[in-house]
């Protein structure tokens, strides 16, 4: 790869003219055609345009954008001429990049630059102004109007189909969710006289806040079109809270099921339901109000970029990339580790009653209901997201906008699943090892 980029530029410079194309330079890894107004821009700034620089950086740790970026074939190519920069050309400089393969389908190509401030000094920041990008099979072709450090940067993008049928599905889902979770809250409120617990009052809130995230992504994909940027924001933060709301209720489902497992005397606190509550609505409230005082531009619109084309689609979400994984994926984290432990935890209850029944096999299809049950309470379908990377990132995509746009639905199937009409099976006796008897309602209890 030096080599033939090393003879390209030898043959240019002993081609007596820049900007000619230099015959019998074929298949070079990296291919630079320099303008032939670039004659004239160094002699205007007194530069050696004899002395022409390309570098390819391997190592682009000294780079300080490109540790939190993708790049291609993990490069960063320099071409400088002379001692001094030279910005503003009228014609472009072409970089052609050859792959070896075609680029990942899921994947997007954008050259940039490292900017430079007046003083010619390198800020470190990358940059696509002044530059265009090509796709051709397996090249990528920037054309630029200055010489500087060039990248290909690489991001992750989606088909327009693909985009499409995600919507789609997320939306009906959504719908879908949301008309359940409001069902199962309006059985609740009319029933709840014969029988109303503290561990019903968690599920409702989980309902209350999954209803209100649903509702917000249905109405933030419709009135983000109205593009005023206050508008957006007070929808993206609505949309935030309501999601943090969700991770926190399932993460309160997973310390009630650890109350019912772990600690199976009863355990009182006074005011539970009004500090859990407080927990549940309050933390999410303090997050949000901390992103809007650290800055208000933390929300407004996000563009996702589709694959091969031109157009964008777009949503009023979280614009920083560092809220974004602090808040939410980070957030989420924490949680899904808890509720994956207690997921285990009650997995092992339930095989070792299993082990020490003499009941029918029947309770075995109970078993496995419960333990869907507690999927849902406890969103582990959530995960998906953790694997949505490689040659399954669509499939996992898909999967994840099916399972979690269905989350409400789900929660209210297993709601009337486990509701028995008949008195007798408004309650079972659950005889733990110890001998110690705990009544647990069917509707609620995790076995």
């Amino acid at each position: 790869m030096w080599v033939q980029c090393h003879k390209l530029f030898n043959n240019l410079l002993h081609s007596g003219t820049v900007g000619e194309r230099t015959p019998g330079v074929r298949n070079v890894d990296v291919e630079v055609d320099l303008p032939a107004e670039l004659s004239r821009k160094a002699e205007e700034q007194h530069n050696d345009l004899s002395r022409i620089t390309f570098i390819i950086f391997n190592d682009t740790t000294q780079f300080e954008d490109v540790n939190d970026t993708n790049l291609l074939n993990g490069n960063v190519l320099e071409v400088i001429v002379g001692n001094s920069s030279i910005q503003n050309l009228t014609e472009y400089m072409n970089l052609t990049i050859n792959h070896n393969e075609k680029m990942l389908n899921n994947c997007s190509h954008r050259c940039v630059s490292l900017s430079e401030n007046e003083d010619d000094n390198i800020t470190g920041h990358w940059d696509s102004a002044g530059c265009k990008t090509t796709v051709r099979d397996n090249q990528t072709i920037c054309q630029c109007n200055h010489l500087s450090y060039f990248a290909v940067l690489l991001k992750n993008t989606l088909d327009e189909n693909v985009l499409i049928s995600l919507m789609y599905i997320s939306q009906i889902g959504c719908g879908i969710s949301a008309i359940f979770s409001a069902v199962t809250i309006i059985l609740y409120c009319a029933f709840r006289k014969i029988k109303s617990d503290q561990v019903t009052k968690i599920h409702m809130n989980l309902c209350a806040a999954l209803f209100l995230l649903n509702i917000n992504f249905l109405t933030n994909v419709w009135l983000s079109t109205v593009r005023n940027d206050g508008f957006c924001k007070t929808i993206a933060v609505c949309l935030h809270y309501s999601l943090l709301c969700t991770f926190t209720w399932m993460g309160i489902e997973a310390f009630q099921l650890y109350l019912m497992l772990i600690k199976v005397f009863n355990t009182y606190i006074s005011h539970y339901i009004q500090k859990l509550a407080l927990i549940g609505w309050g933390i999410p409230a303090v997050v949000v109000f901390v992103c809007i005082g650290a800055d208000k531009d933390n929300y407004g619109l996000f563009v996702t970029e589709i694959q091969d084309k031109n157009n964008t689609a777009s949503m009023c979400w979280i614009t920083n990339k560092v809220v974004h994984y602090v808040t939410n994926c980070g957030y989420f984290s924490v949680i899904c580790f808890g509720n994956t432990a207690m997921l285990i935890i009650a997995c092992a209850k339930l095989m070792h009653l299993q082990r020490g029944s003499t009941t029918e096999q029947g309770s075995v299809w109970k078993d496995l209901w419960t333990v869907l049950g507690l999927c849902c309470l406890l969103g582990t379908a959530w995960a998906l997201v953790f694997f949505s990377f490689g040659p399954l990132y669509v499939t996992q995509i898909y999967l994840f906008s099916i399972f979690n746009s269905l989350h409400g639905f789900f929660i209210f199937f297993w709601y009337c699943v486990l509701k028995r009409p008949s008195k007798e099976e408004l309650s079972f006796t659950t005889t733990w090892k110890n001998e110690v008897k705990v009544e647990l309602p069917v509707l609620h209890s995790p076995f």
